[in-house]
């Protein structure tokens, strides 16, 4: 099934051919046009020949109107955005048209679109006016009132520091600083018993060579080494 108009389904001759424009007899080459300028121009061409195109056809079209090659597809990328002109692809072959009755819709939902946030900011500033003339109308605050209002100002603001000091105290003590402690903990004690292990060593050779000279007890006192001296487990 196709999406297209039926007005358009009956516009191309038997042989493919579209019928040339007045307008294209008419309207002399323009140069130099502008982004919107391209947009007014291409739509209008596409209104005057009401049938469908490929991109193809459409650089030619934009061609004889004025619109260079290269910029047509940027251009109809943009009506297409703005609902200007339609699309669907059939076979391998993308389609574009535009009709003028669907420029009439789409201009009349623009419409409905923009009368409908009026009226919400309408509404938004009647609001804002009965705020306004409410707090105009209330008496000013007095100074007990003032008074009142930084005492618990004062109270609120030393139960924030005292909330954001608990939650630093946990962040120091939170999982992530448990697991760096832990962490920092294997790497001392691979290097306490890599220590332990180059004394351990030194100490053996040293009562091997001093074998019933020293022993084990009087190398540890003069090294300050304690009596249980060993590996971390």
């Amino acid at each position: 099934s196709s999406n297209f108009p039926a007005e358009l389904l009956c516009s191309r001759r038997p042989c493919g051919c579209r019928p040339r424009s007045s307008l294209a007899q008419v309207m002399s080459k323009r140069k130099g046009l502008s982004f919107d300028e391209k947009k007014s121009t291409l739509l209008a061409a596409m209104h005057s020949e009401a049938t469908f195109f490929t991109l193809k056809e459409l650089e030619s079209l934009g061609k004889a109107k004025g619109v260079i090659p290269q910029a047509v597809k940027e251009v109809v990328e943009s009506l297409t955005a703005d609902n200007e002109v339609q699309t669907d692809k059939v076979g391998c072959q993308v389609l574009f048209w535009a009709l003028p009755s669907q420029r009439t819709a789409t201009l009349r939902n623009k419409k409905q679109k923009l009368e409908a946030e009026t009226e919400k900011l309408q509404t938004e500033l009647q609001q804002l006016k009965a705020e306004q003339e409410a707090l105009s109308s209330s008496p000013p605050p007095t100074e007990a009132e003032l008074a009142e209002l930084r005492a618990k100002a004062a109270v609120e603001r030393k139960r924030r520091d005292a909330l954001k000091a608990e939650i630093e105290a946990f962040e120091r003590c939170g999982p992530g600083k448990l697991a760096e402690m832990k962490k920092q903990t294997a790497i001392a004690k691979e290097a306490a018993n890599r220590w332990a292990d180059n004394i351990c060593s030194v100490r053996s050779l040293f009562l091997r060579d001093r074998r019933g000279e020293v022993s084990a007890a009087a190398f540890n006192g003069s090294f300050g080494l304690p009596e249980d001296f060993d590996y971390l487990e």
